[in-house]
């Protein structure tokens, strides 16, 4: 049967099953020959790999609490975001393990790293960066600005005024829970370019599941 041949597509080398969100729709996506193929919920799209203009990869580092992706925009201006997490559904099946989700590094790595690979030959002038997007790294510089000026500024007025404040050192607090967070997006410098042959697969991480 076709839906048959569509789930072994999605398992393939070259297929990778995510789910961005705990009530986002299942996503697939997996590569045949020389484009691009796709299923979000019960629709089902292609695109060839020569329409594709931009790809942009992040993998970041230090850490479970950012999720990587894989941003590709095609010559109409069409996204498609990518991402290694699967949220578990509210199903007979996955319902047990529901509001928890896994890291599908391997099938995720084994997409996009191959795509590209394939993208840069079937597109030379594709743009190719990898990284945070420029105005998540701008966002989150001066979210990470806040979070400085909040810990010095609480804490040097407490010290003035010789008084703990409660609510201040709570709000210190959350600051300083937050910047370990922002730092790995703060230090990548925002999107950089790269070339896809530096891409490789050697000892990748396990798939893990978060809870």
């Amino acid at each position: 049967p076709e839906s048959g041949m569509v789930n072994a597509r999605e398992n393939s080398k070259h297929g990778h099953v995510f789910r961005p969100g705990p009530f986002h729709r299942h996503r697939a996506y997996w590569l045949d020959g020389a484009g691009l193929h796709w299923r979000i919920g019960n629709q089902v799209g292609h695109l060839p790999l020569s329409e594709i203009s931009a790809l942009r990869l992040y993998l970041p580092e230090g850490g479970k609490a950012v999720t990587a992706q894989c941003v590709l925009v095609s010559k109409s201006g069409l996204r498609h975001k990518i991402s290694d997490r699967y949220w578990w559904r509210w199903t007979p099946q996955e319902r047990h393990r529901f509001g928890h989700h896994e890291r599908r590094t391997a099938t995720f790595r084994g997409l996009t790293f191959t795509l590209a690979r394939r993208l840069k030959k079937a597109n030379p002038n594709a743009v190719f960066e990898t990284g945070p997007g420029r105005n998540e790294w701008i966002a989150t510089c001066i979210v990470g600005v806040l979070a400085v000026s909040i810990i010095a500024g609480g804490g040097a007025l407490m010290m003035a005024r010789g008084v703990f404040s409660l609510p201040a050192a709570a709000l210190i607090g959350l600051a300083l829970l937050y910047l370990p967070l922002l730092w790995p997006v703060i230090r990548s410098g925002g999107p950089q370019p790269f070339d896809p042959e530096t891409l490789h697969y050697a000892d990748p991480p396990p798939d893990t599941a978060d809870r």
